[in-house]
């Protein structure tokens, strides 16, 4: 689709449960300048800084329209129908990419608008003969992500190093990777539910260990723990990984625990606030089953981290997360790992023989350890 001739766009209203989605006016521009003045808005938004009253005005009175004009898209203040308030702007783009692109205020947060605005544009996009509807952010910025599922929009994929944004005194702009999600005319909309269940605020603790989520400045801790000699040794591939690599690990770690196969843990010395090690839940293979991989922060190995961890880990995956099943493995000769695993009550689970590789090539036995739900009956 190219420009859509079908109805005039200039002065389309369209409207939700709770929102209007209008054309932007002129006495927009206080509200729009007062929103940009949250510091928090320009994390992830290409907008002016500092955001003028004069860059307000241009906003609401050329571009925010979108291609409203020409028949181009659907830009939109979007307002709260019971207030009268303008609580943010979302577009919907008919040429190129046929997308869907939004910001809430700080002060209407919280309230699902943002997903309820998407699911206003995409229900008109469809209405008028568009089968597809795609949606894209930076992968750092898991409100969007979380909004795109409310939206009943599916994740496909990440493209690297698609985003460039400038920092204050940096010497290089900072690239991002970029989530793409989309929804169908013919998905049924409903939201999209995450793969993995959230922590509690403040993640898992016993006041020695907490365990919350890996975040992306996480990746210098990470990246030390990988490249210990240690870590190396006892990996699969006696490489250590490269920083882009370890970057871009961290950077997408809470889009994966909200799309992919492997909810990211770092580990923290509650004490401290320090970098203590990482943990891995991954979705194994059969619904319900759970695979675990570990590895502690050289600096603060032989602290019992592991298995702190991992019974910090177990109520929450069987109570909050619903996994049946949980199960990890160690070479034969790796013992700490093992005694780390019946520390935390799990219980062996059998031998594979030759399944784990060292980094010469040849292969250990992989000794098994399992926990089950004790709310999961066996049949």
């Amino acid at each position: 689709m190219g420009t859509f001739e079908g109805e005039e766009l200039d002065d389309l209203v369209l409207t939700g449960p709770r929102l209007i989605l209008r054309p932007w006016r002129p006495a927009d521009a206080g509200r729009v300048h007062e929103i940009m003045q949250d510091r928090a808005m320009h994390e992830f938004l290409a907008v002016p800084d500092p955001y003028l009253p004069e860059v307000a005005t241009r906003f609401v009175t050329e571009l925010g329209d979108e291609g409203r004009r020409d028949g181009t898209g659907i830009g939109s203040a979007v307002v709260e129908s019971s207030s009268g308030r303008v609580v943010g702007s979302a577009a919907l783009r008919l040429t190129g990419e046929q997308d869907v692109g939004y910001w809430i205020a700080p002060d209407a947060q919280g309230n699902g608008y943002a997903a309820e605005a998407v699911r206003v544009l995409a229900g008109w996009a469809f209405a008028h003969g568009l089968r597809r509807v795609q949606l894209m952010c930076d992968v750092r910025n898991l409100a969007s992500a979380r909004t795109a599922l409310a939206a009943g929009f599916g994740y496909e994929g990440a493209l690297r190093d698609r985003l460039q944004r400038p920092l204050d005194g940096a010497a290089e702009p900072r690239t991002s990777d970029l989530a793409w999600f989309a929804r169908l005319a013919t998905d049924p909309g409903a939201p999209v539910p995450p793969a993995f269940a959230r922590l509690p605020p403040g993640g898992l603790t016993d006041g020695v260990l907490t365990l919350r989520e890996l975040r992306p400045d996480d990746g210098a801790g990470f990246l030390e723990q990988e490249c210990d000699p240690q870590t190396v040794a006892s990996g699969f591939t006696g490489r250590a990984p490269a920083p882009d690599a370890v970057r871009r690990m961290a950077d997408r770690a809470g889009l994966d625990w909200l799309v992919g196969q492997v909810a990211a843990f770092t580990m923290l010395d509650a004490a401290s606030g320090r970098f203590a090690g990482s943990l891995r839940l991954r979705q194994a293979g059969p619904p319900g089953v759970g695979g675990i991989g570990y590895a502690v922060h050289p600096s603060l190995r032989g602290r019992g981290y592991t298995a702190r961890a991992l019974r910090l880990l177990v109520p929450w995956a069987f109570e909050q997360a619903g996994f049946a099943r949980l199960e990890l493995g160690a070479k034969a000769d790796n013992v700490g790992s093992q005694k780390a695993a019946l520390a935390a009550g799990f219980e062996p689970d059998g031998v594979r023989a030759a399944r784990l590789r060292y980094p010469d090539g040849s292969y250990a036995d992989e000794v098994r350890f399992a926990v089950l739900n004790p709310r999961i009956a066996r049949r």
